[in-house]
């Protein structure tokens, strides 16, 4: 499309890349209810497909969020939607790890087993992600960049000790 004024063409794409994000997110939001509707119900499979499909909803908001603060331009009613849906899944990831769907079950995952061997210690992982998350949301809703900067970098190191811990690298 060319319209002769690259801000239009910009907003254009902008547009269109938040609305393909947002088919995902409703993607995932739709496959992770569901899944967490019947989670011991699901075969091993099933479960890691929700797993990852939250996780890659997760991982679009982190970098909606961060990709605005990059810019400079950061717009608050986006940044909010995006630390709010980071908040929404930090409180879904708990469904995400159901019995039996970790390697032991043969089904290919980056999980590794400590997450089910040491329950304890994984949930501690998730409880500081989720609080955290919680943080982040409080912190958008100040709409002080520098605030919401740190809280970002924040959860980021949450994010870092729990897959140093419990994910295998591809």
């Amino acid at each position: 499309m060319r319209t002769g004024r690259s801000g239009e063409q910009t907003s254009f794409l902008l547009a269109a890349s938040e609305n393909r994000a947002l088919h995902l997110r409703i993607f995932a939001a739709v496959l992770v209810g569901v899944a967490a509707l019947s989670p011991l119900s699901a075969a091993p499979v099933d479960a890691v497909r929700m797993r990852v499909a939250g996780f890659r909803d997760l991982g679009a908001s982190f970098k909606s969020l961060n990709d605005a603060l990059r810019r400079g331009d950061a717009n608050p009613a986006a940044m909010a939607q995006a630390t709010r849906r980071i908040r929404e899944l930090s409180r879904a990831q708990y469904a995400w790890f159901p019995k039996g769907s970790g390697p032991a079950s043969g089904t290919k995952t980056a999980a590794r087993p400590e997450i089910w061997t040491d329950p304890a210690k994984f949930k501690s992982a998730q409880d500081a992600f989720a609080a955290q998350a919680l943080a982040l949301d409080t912190a958008a809703s100040s709409a002080d960049k520098t605030n919401i900067q740190s809280q970002a970098r924040r959860l980021g190191a949450t994010c870092k000790a729990c897959h140093d811990s419990f994910r295998n690298e591809d």
